[in-house]
């Protein structure tokens, strides 16, 4: 496939992804005074650096199966539907836990069109639930993150950060990021989505939905020849607050590397070229989330 040819169907795969999801992206209508006030009354000194790459990405360990077996009874939902090694947990404070959950549901299966079976669909689930009880404080299925299993792109499961982030010196947030990427040796594509979560009021509130901390796209003809850009960020916070809440700084360290595979037979030598480029972006909060510019252009790439 010409190099040209595959990038364009990079694209239009990120296009179909953005467009497809995003209208269902649901709109926070809390005020920030009352937000800002269903939070932890307990100061906390807040830790500045948030992950310096995703390679620095603590994740946190925390599945209590026993536990889960109580928040699936709750949710009204087999245990043998969860796909454990796809899902993941944090204690959120002493009373309570946090879990992303995927869930198969084999019988949620529609027709795309005639005689074509889109397969299992993979529920992606956030539970806010009592640590002893398991009751169900707060749920949200995130249909951006479900999928069936015939679909150009798939999630991993959603890595947390082992420690929460506290966005003041009252307000803690889990954060995790999920990888979205297309299963193809052809056409390059992944990205590593962030998300900072947190309860108020008995509700999920989403701080920063689905920000973009990794990103690579290009091609490869299956061997040595490539071209490839990619995004690598750092999150940390500033010492500025907007409306009640740090503002984020983000480090954004883009590069793209060109290999063309030598023949050693023909005496033709592999060739391969290096750029990079450094930019920087603040998130400031409008009193409900962190608000950004989704940002889909490359830079070295045509």
């Amino acid at each position: 496939m010409p190099m040209k040819k595959s990038i364009l169907l990079s694209g239009i795969l990120l296009f179909l992804f953005s467009c497809g999801k995003n209208e269902k992206i649901k709109e926070s209508d809390i005020g920030n005074e009352e937000f800002l006030s269903q939070t932890d009354l307990r100061q906390k000194p807040v830790k500045k650096l948030i992950f310096r790459n995703a390679e620095d990405f603590k994740e946190s360990e925390e599945l209590n199966m026993q536990l889960l077996s109580k928040v699936a009874s709750n949710l009204q939902i087999k245990y043998s539907s969860i796909k454990v090694a796809e899902s993941s947990s944090i204690n959120y404070d002493d009373k309570t836990a946090f879990f992303v959950l995927t869930i198969m549901e084999p019988n949620k299966k529609v027709q795309k069109s005639e005689g074509e079976d889109l397969g299992n669909y993979f529920e992606r689930k956030y539970v806010f639930a009592d640590r002893e009880s398991g009751n169900i404080i707060a749920e949200e299925s995130d249909d951006n993150l479900s999928y069936y299993d015939t679909e150009a792109i798939r999630f991993s499961k959603s890595h947390i950060l082992k420690d929460l982030v506290y966005v003041n010196e009252k307000m803690p947030a889990v954060a995790f990021y999920t990888e979205a990427s297309a299963g193809s040796r052809i056409v390059l594509y992944s990205e590593q989505k962030f998300t900072l979560l947190t309860l108020a009021d008995k509700k999920i509130k989403k701080l920063l939905y689905d920000y973009p901390i990794r990103k690579i796209n290009g091609d490869s003809n299956g061997s040595g020849t490539f071209e490839v850009e990619t995004l690598e960020t750092g999150m940390s916070f500033s010492d500025e607050k907007t409306n009640g809440c740090f503002d984020l700084m983000i480090t954004k360290n883009f590069s793209y590397e060109e290999a063309v595979e030598g023949d050693p037979e023909n005496g033709v030598e592999g060739q391969s070229n290096l750029k990079t480029r450094k930019e920087f972006e603040k998130l400031k909060f409008n009193g409900k989330q962190y608000v950004f510019h989704r940002d889909g252009r490359h830079r070295f790439l045509e």
